[in-house]
């Protein structure tokens, strides 16, 4: 694929197969990321790759937090989709970036993160790979930083990397003209 067409034919993928993606592959993709924009060439990240027994601690984290959040309990059904969100996917990859205390380079090398997911997910989805960019509750909560043993006075995470075969492909919704984005100043 070119890379308009690798561009626009990328999807966000929300559900999982079970099926196992080669390691090779997705560190390539994460070697790959790191190659983003990056001001001052600060190296910001934090990429932790969440084995089987954290990630069955952030699903019932997962649980713990909808419950708490819902009005009646939560059904047996909705308790195991919330598991299988951080349990199917093939890999769980845990996004941070170094805290700086200048808040514009923290909001710098936050822009660094996202462009590295990009190519990341790019990378991916060239490999017939989905991959969705979480910021849902347990991935950030105070919890979860002592379950990836993570010091938030050293690093702030900014959710998980799923990575996997897509159970369902969505469509692709439709973008608005650049016209309503693009202004120009004589």
């Amino acid at each position: 694929m070119d890379l308009e067409q690798l561009t626009t034919s990328r999807r966000t993928v929300h559900n999982y197969l079970t099926e196992k993606v080669a390691d090779d592959l997705v560190h390539k993709a994460l070697q790959l990321s790191l190659y983003a924009p990056n001001h001052k060439l600060t190296y910001p990240w934090v990429f932790i790759d969440i084995g089987p027994a954290a990630r069955e601690k952030l699903g019932e984290l997962s649980i713990e937090l909808k419950s708490a959040k819902a009005s009646s309990p939560l059904s047996p059904v909705k308790q195991q989709a919330l598991r299988d969100n951080v349990l199917k996917p093939s890999h769980l990859i845990a996004l941070g970036i170094r805290r700086d205390p200048d808040s514009h380079r923290l909001h710098e090398d936050y822009a660094t993160l996202a462009c590295s997911v990009q190519i990341a997910s790019l990378y991916l989805w060239q490999n017939g790979v989905a991959s969705k960019w979480s910021t849902g509750g347990y991935s950030m909560h105070e919890k979860t930083y002592e379950i990836l043993g993570v010091n938030p006075l050293e690093v702030s995470l900014e959710g998980c990397l799923m990575i996997g075969k897509a159970e369902v492909m969505p469509t692709a919704p439709q973008r608005p003209a650049l016209e309503k984005h693009l202004h120009r100043v004589p």
